[in-house]
């Protein structure tokens, strides 16, 4: 499939191109931008998606993300937290991880609070790295992290809160958390955390 680039570098597709990729009709693609918002640009006579934007759409509305779309080396991170935690407070985290990671390293992220929903966008959204936050959802985040290891393919840590007892933090190790780190770590220590995990994908060790 061949696809254009805009003088930015931006890669785009055009509308029968999508319709291919995500495995849907030309009809379908054209209400995803008529009625929810898939941005699309003029390019001469026909109109097109920038796969970016394409991206971000299938991510807000938690459909599979096709192969061969995403920029070489893009990881993607989902953060899973517990929403008496709050979505305020997820959220806010996750900005300040994507301002501190995301265009450097071609890093996608969302969220989702644990429950029904949580296993679902794993499946769909299929993150390289899940981010299990274990306030006020102890058993919750064990259970995140063995779904992500039943799964293989991906690496999960943990974030708790500081000064947990060893005994605790061995058993999201046993659970199969690849890390486990504070949750009110310094910048500078999650990074290398994320880092080191990332750089572990493909590697069956732990």
């Amino acid at each position: 499939m061949t696809e254009s680039i805009e003088k930015d570098g931006s890669p785009t597709l055009k509308i029968e191109q999508v319709a291919v990729l995500c495995s849907v009709s030309v009809s379908r693609v054209h209400n995803w931008i008529e009625k929810n918002g898939l941005k699309v640009f003029a390019s001469g006579e026909s109109r097109r998606v920038r796969q970016q934007d394409l991206v971000n759409f299938l991510i807000q509305y938690n459909m599979p993300i096709p192969k061969g779309i995403l920029p070489v080396n893009a990881k993607k991170v989902l953060l899973v937290y517990s929403d008496r935690r709050g979505r305020k407070a997820g959220l806010k985290f996750l900005q300040m991880l994507s301002e501190k990671i995301g265009r450097q390293a071609h890093c996608f992220a969302d969220s989702v609070v644990y429950g029904k929903g949580a296993e679902y966008k794993i499946l769909t959204f299929v993150p390289d790295l899940i981010l299990a936050d274990t306030m006020n959802a102890w058993e919750e985040a064990l259970a995140v992290i063995r779904f992500a290891g039943s799964i293989g393919g991906m690496r999960a840590v943990a974030l708790v809160r500081r000064n947990l007892a060893g005994l605790k933090r061995a058993q999201m190790f046993r659970a199969g958390a690849h890390a486990v780190i504070e949750r009110n770590s310094g910048w500078n220590e999650v990074l290398g955390c994320l880092n080191t995990a990332f750089d572990s994908l493909g590697n069956s060790s732990k």
